[in-house]
C-alpha cells in the first residue's frame, strides 16, 4: 500500500512540474498556431492536467489542477500590467476552473471509458481532451464576468458594460483551436501512456 501510495505522488508530483514549466518556460504552455492561422494560439496546460487525471483519477487530477491554479494567480500578480493578468489575479478565476478540469476529466475516464475497447478509448480521450479545453475556457470567462462586475473593474481595454459578450468575443476564436488541439493531443498521449500506466497498476 506504501508503495503504491508513493507511486501515485510520484506520478502527480511529475506532472505538477511539467505545469510549472508549462507555465514559467516561455512556449512550453502555449503552442502557437500563427504560422497557420493568423493571431492563434493554444493554451495546453488544461491538456496536462487532463492527461494526469485520466492516469490518477479524479483526486490526483484535481491537485494537478489546484497547482495550475495556483501558479496562475503567482504568475498575474508577479507579472501585472495586461488584461489576461487581471483576470488571473482573482484567485477564484485562477483555481476553480482548473480543479474543475481535473475533477471532471477523471471522472468521466473512470465512469465511461476506463473498462471500453482501445478503439473507443481513443476516441473518447480525444472527447475528453475537448472537454477539458471547454471546461477551463467556460469556467475562466464566467468567473471573470462575475469579478470584473463584482469590482467594477476598471481598466484599460476592459467595458463598463456586456462583459460576457466582450470576453466570449476574446477567447472564442482560440477556444476553438484549443479544443481541436486537446483532441489530438490527450486521444494520443493518453493512449501511449495509459497502458504503461495500468501495467504498472496505476489506475485511477
Amino acid at each position: 500500500m506504501i508503495n503504491q501510495k508513493t507511486r501515485y505522488f510520484v506520478i502527480t508530483t511529475l506532472f505538477i512540474a511539467i505545469v510549472f514549466l508549462q507555465i514559467f518556460v516561455p512556449w512550453l504552455g502555449l503552442l502557437p498556431l500563427g504560422a497557420f492561422i493568423v493571431g492563434a494560439s493554444v493554451t495546453i496546460i488544461q491538456f496536462t492536467v487532463a492527461i494526469a487525471s485520466i492516469i490518477l483519477g479524479p483526486k490526483y487530477g484535481a491537485i494537478v489542477g489546484c497547482w495550475w491554479g495556483l501558479l496562475s494567480f503567482a504568475n498575474a500578480i508577479t507579472h501585472p500590467g495586461t488584461i489576461g493578468s487581471l483576470m488571473f489575479q482573482n484567485p477564484l478565476t485562477a483555481i476553480i476552473p482548473r480543479v474543475l478540469v481535473g475533477l471532471i476529466i477523471g471522472y468521466l475516464f473512470n465512469k465511461l471509458l476506463r473498462n471500453q475497447s482501445t478503439a473507443i478509448r481513443t476516441v473518447g480521450l480525444g472527447v475528453l481532451g475537448t472537454t477539458a479545453a471547454l471546461i477551463n475556457t467556460v469556467g475562466v470567462v464566467l468567473l471573470t464576468t462575475l469579478g470584473f462586475t463584482i469590482m467594477h473593474t476598471n481598466f484599460t481595454g476592459v467595458p463598463t458594460h456586456n462583459i460576457l459578450a466582450w470576453l466570449i468575443s476574446i477567447v472564442s476564436f482560440n477556444a476553438l483551436f484549443e479544443m481541436i488541439v486537446g483532441f489530438i493531443l490527450v486521444s494520443i498521449i493518453g493512449s501511449v501512456l495509459l497502458p504503461i500506466a495500468e501495467r504498472a497498476n496505476i489506475i485511477g
